[in-house]
C-alpha cells in the first residue's frame, strides 16, 4: 500500500487548490497535503488511495439521507459500519475539466457501495457536483497544518442554468478535513451538520496513497 509507482506522466501540475485557499494558508499546510493537492491525475491515468473508515456513522435522519441519495448518484454511503475498507480512486472527469473521485465501501455482507462526485474550481469557488445536477460550494480554510472544506451553498444546476437550494431542502453544512499524519499516511473525516437534527452524518478514516495508475 505504501508503494507508490508514479511516473512524471501520471499527474498533471493542479494550481486551482492553491489559488483558492490563498499563498499564506497554503504555506502553511503541511508538505505532504500540499503535494496531494498541488496535482491532478493526468488523461488516461487514476490517482487511487486505500484506507478504512473506522466509523461510517449516521442518525435516523443521516440514514434516511443517504437512502433518499441513492436516486442521484449514492453520494452518501448509505449503511453504518466500523472499520470499513475503502478504496477512493481519482481521475479527470470526460470534459478535463474536473477530477472524479470514486469511494467505494466496502461493508461486511454487502455488495461494495461507490460514491462518486465531480469536483472542479470555478468562478464561485470549489464546487463539488453529484448526479442530476445537485451539488455544493466549498470553502477552503487552512487549520493547523491541515485542509479543511465546508460546504457554503447547495445548488441545483441544469445547462446554463443554477439555482440555489433553500437552506431547508439541503442535509447542512457538511465539513470535510484532510489532515496528515506522516509516513505516508492522512486523516480523511466527513461531518454533515443539520441544523435541527445536530450531527446526521460522521466519517473518519486513514488512508495512504496505493499507487498511480497509467
Amino acid at each position: 500500500m505504501q508503494a507508490r509507482a508514479a511516473t512524471a506522466s501520471a499527474v498533471l501540475p493542479d494550481p486551482s487548490f492553491r489559488a483558492l485557499l490563498g499563498e499564506l494558508a497554503w504555506r502553511r499546510l503541511v508538505p505532504a497535503v500540499r503535494a496531494r493537492f498541488a496535482v491532478k491525475p493526468a488523461p488516461g491515468s487514476a490517482i487511487l488511495y486505500r484506507g478504512t473508515m473506522q466509523e461510517v456513522r449516521a442518525s435516523w435522519a443521516g440514514k434516511l439521507l443517504a437512502q433518499a441519495c441513492r436516486l442521484i448518484g449514492t453520494p452518501l454511503a448509505p449503511y453504518r459500519g466500523r472499520d470499513v475498507p475503502v478504496g477512493v480512486r481519482l481521475r479527470l472527469d470526460t470534459d478535463g475539466s474536473g477530477v472524479l473521485w470514486e469511494r467505494t465501501y466496502h461493508f461486511v455482507n454487502r455488495a461494495p457501495v461507490t460514491c462518486v462526485s465531480v469536483k472542479r474550481a470555478e468562478s464561485s469557488g470549489l464546487v463539488e457536483v453529484v448526479a442530476a445536477g445537485i451539488g455544493m460550494t466549498l470553502a477552503l480554510a487552512e487549520s493547523q497544518g491541515a485542509l479543511h472544506f465546508r460546504s457554503t451553498e447547495y445548488f441545483w444546476r441544469w445547462r446554463r442554468w443554477r439555482l440555489a437550494l433553500p437552506r431547508w431542502l439541503t442535509p447542512g453544512e457538511m465539513h470535510v478535513v484532510h489532515a496528515d499524519l506522516g509516513g505516508g499516511r492522512f486523516r480523511f473525516a466527513i461531518a454533515i451538520t443539520h441544523p435541527l437534527f445536530g450531527e446526521i452524518i460522521r466519517q473518519d478514516g486513514v488512508f495512504r496513497e496505493a499507487r498511480r495508475q497509467r
